[in-house]
């Protein structure tokens, strides 16, 4: 069996954003604590820790990091904004966008995850893994042209997806995330097009409607890209089962239709049951079973190209999330057991929830068989 590589760096963990307490940078209010901020070095650090004391780690294949030239950021990007950036950088830091700061020092560790993500995908490509993860940090998909958006500086999601379909000459990229909230970064990008399919499932409800990160199910895309934004707004506490259907009726069969070339997972895990700003219930075997799932898309439709990239998401539990995960994708299993399962976790499909469901199938039923 083909190996899944781990891209992973000391960077990530020991780069410091900022200060703040969860999404708000300390600049902001003078009043708010600044020990709990949500993009911390321990978002990654514990995760591989985690992979080290399970011995799944010494069964993944290690792929190293570099740092790409500042001018490979630029084209989703302006060239104004990665100046900015790196004005920013080698003083120390400071905003760039709403809840969002680069710290001192951060444009050179988005850099080297860039790199990480590029190496991860020649990896892929040539055959030597056959999937592979990113653990790094800080987030990414959220970030826009000119402007960062809660804690995503730059969009390493849209700058790898251009990478490999200029290097590797792809057609059909799929998108899946399922993290918390929706990306308007990455809309910005491929809305207009059919060549880089986005199918997501994120909380809706808490925040305006239709504003960056929550959009209604029938923002399906315009022009050629029309049916290849797949928008999955789910309520308020939606768990495993809410999710795992949303994929059984429409992401799988649209991805079975679309057939992609190569999956880019968004693995975002704000949308866990213990998050600190998210109000989620998707358990670590949800995500194990949610990745499966994602999987079996690579491994049917792209010759098993997958490679997922940390976004969203804090906390230790968010560890064995990860660690699931990445169980799911390279087949291996440890001795580790979700924490949940001692616990009474309210999950099942609700009626709004199938609503929904229901509602976003009638939005895509012109494009896809559902």
């Amino acid at each position: 069996m083909a190996k899944t590589g781990l891209m992973y760096s000391e960077t990530f963990a020991n780069y410091k954003s900022g200060d703040g307490y969860l999404c708000i940078p300390s600049y902001q209010n003078s009043w708010i604590s600044t020990t709990d901020y949500y993009d911390t070095g321990e978002r990654v650090k514990e995760a591989y820790e985690l992979l080290k004391k399970s011995n799944l780690l010494e069964k993944l294949v290690s792929i190293p990091s570099y740092k790409v030239e500042k001018e490979e950021l630029i084209g989703f990007h302006s060239k104004e904004y990665i100046d900015k950036l790196e004005r920013l950088s080698n003083e120390n830091g400071g905003s760039v966008g709403e809840y969002c700061q680069i710290g001192k020092g951060g444009l050179d560790v988005i850099r080297e995850a860039i790199g990480g993500d590029f190496n991860a995908l020649d990896a892929i490509m040539n055959g030597k893994v056959q999937n592979a993860f990113c653990l790094q940090r800080p987030p990414a998909a959220h970030a826009e042209r000119d402007m960062g958006y809660g804690f995503c500086v730059v969009n390493n999601f849209n700058i790898l997806i251009k990478h490999a379909r200029e290097k590797y000459g792809l057609k059909r990229i799929m998108i899946i995330d399922i993290d918390n909230h929706y990306k308007k970064g990455i809309e910005d990008a491929w809305y207009n097009t059919d060549e880089v399919l986005y199918a997501e499932i994120h909380q809706s409800g808490a925040m305006a409607e239709n504003c960056a990160c929550d959009r209604n199910s029938d923002w399906i895309g315009e022009g050629k890209g029309k049916g290849y934004n797949v928008v999955i707004p789910m309520p308020s506490g939606a768990g495993d089962d809410a999710y795992i259907k949303a994929f059984k009726d429409v992401i799988l069969p649209v991805a079975e239709q679309y057939k992609p070339e190569l999956v880019v997972f968004i693995a975002g895990y704000a949308a866990n049951i213990f998050d600190p700003l998210c109000r989620q219930q998707i358990t670590a075997n949800g995500y194990y079973k949610l990745t499966e799932m994602i999987k079996s898309v690579a491994d049917n439709c792209a010759q098993g190209r997958l490679i997922g990239i940390l976004e969203g998401g804090k906390g230790n539990y968010m560890s064995f999330c990860i660690l699931k995960t990445i169980e799911a994708m390279s087949g291996e299993t440890t001795e580790v057991k979700d924490p949940t399962e001692e616990l009474i976790v309210r999950n099942y499909l609700s009626r709004d929830q199938q609503a929904v469901i229901e509602e976003v199938k009638k939005n895509l039923s012109p494009y896809w068989k559902l």
